[in-house]
C-alpha cells in the first residue's frame, strides 16, 4: 500500500526529532508541556546525531591515517579550521562524505594549510551525488586546472559527465561557467606532453606551436579537491577520445600509461 503523504512526512520527522510528530499531537498552540517534551527530545536527538557524525568523520580520519608519518609542517591545527570543519562535519551522516571529510582533515594535520576555509564551505554543499560527480569529473581534468572538451562539446557523456553534471559542478564553483573558453599552449618544438596521473597523452602539430583547445576551466577550490584524490589515475578512454578528436584538428597523438 502506498504510504500518504502526511504519513511520510510524520513517520521522517518523528524519526528525525525523536519524538512523535504525527498530525493529532503538532498544535502550535497545544499544550506547553506537550511542546517543551518535544524540544528536549528534539535538542537530544539532534545533538546526538551531530556527535555521532563527527565521530564518524574523525573516525574515517584516523582510517585513513594509519601509521603515515607527518610532514614537515608545524603539527597544530589552526583552531579555526578546526572549528569550521566541525560545524561542518555534524550535519555530514552520509557515510561517502563521512569518508571525504575524513580526507580532508587527514590531509590537513598531514600538510596545516592544505585545505582553505572556501574549500571547506564547498564541500559542505555537497551530496554524495555531487562528490560522485567530481570524482568522475576529475578522472578528466588536466592537473594544471582544465577539463579539455571533445572538439567543441560542453560535456562528456561517455565517461558519465553530462551536461547535467557539468551544470551541476557549476553551480557548486568547481567549474567556471563559461562554456566557450579555450586556452592555448605554447610549443617551441610543435610538440606538447600533458601529464596526467597514469598517462601521458603527447600530440604534435605539424605547423603550428601555438596550440589552441577548447576547454573548461576549474576552480581553485576544485584544484584543492582535486589533491584528496591522490592516487586516482585519468580515465585512459578520455584521453583515447581526446586525442582522436585533436587528429581530426589535424593533430598527431600517441598516449602512453605511466604506472
Amino acid at each position: 500500500m502506498t504510504d500518504k503523504v502526511a504519513e511520510r512526512i510524520a513517520a521522517s520527522m518523528s524519526g528525525l526529532l525523536g519524538a512523535e510528530y504525527g498530525n493529532s499531537s503538532v498544535d502550535p498552540l497545544g499544550d506547553s508541556k506537550a511542546q517543551r517534551d518535544r524540544l528536549n527530545h528534539r535538542l537530544a536527538s539532534l545533538e546526538l546525531r551531530r556527535q555521532a557524525n563527527i565521530e564518524g568523520v574523525i573516525s574515517m580520519a584516523f582510517a585513513v591515517a594509519g601509521d603515515d608519518e607527518a610532514g614537515d609542517e608545524a603539527g597544530t591545527l589552526d583552531n579555526d579550521w578546526l572549528t569550521r570543519l566541525v560545524s561542518h562535519a555534524q550535519d555530514v551522516g552520509n557515510p561517502m562524505m563521512q569518508t571525504v571529510w575524513g580526507q580532508v582533515l587527514t590531509y590537513e594535520a598531514d600538510a596545516p594549510g592544505s585545505s582553505s576555509l572556501r574549500t571547506l564551505d564547498a564541500l559542505a554543499g555537497m551530496t554524495g551525488d555531487d562528490w560522485g560527480a567530481w570524482k568522475r569529473a576529475c578522472h578528466l581534468c588536466f592537473p594544471t586546472g582544465y577539463l579539455l572538451k571533445l572538439g567543441h562539446r560542453h560535456e562528456f557523456d561517455e565517461f558519465g559527465v553530462g551536461a547535467a553534471e557539468i551544470a551541476r559542478l557549476q553551480a557548486l564553483g568547481l567549474v567556471q561557467e563559461t562554456d566557450d573558453m579555450s586556452v592555448t599552449f605554447y610549443a617551441p618544438s610543435k610538440g606538447l606532453t600533458f601529464d596526467y596521473p597514469g598517462a601521458n597523452l603527447i600530440i604534435r602539430h605539424p605547423d603550428s606551436t601555438l596550440f589552441t583547445l577548447p576547454a573548461f576551466r576549474i576552480s581553485g577550490v576544485a584544484r584543492e579537491l582535486l589533491a584528496h584524490l591522490s592516487g586516482e589515475n585519468a580515465n585512459t578512454e578520455y584521453l583515447q577520445a581526446l586525442g582522436e578528436s585533436l587528429r581530426a584538428e589535424g593533430y598527431d597523438f600517441r598516449l602512453r600509461e605511466t604506472h
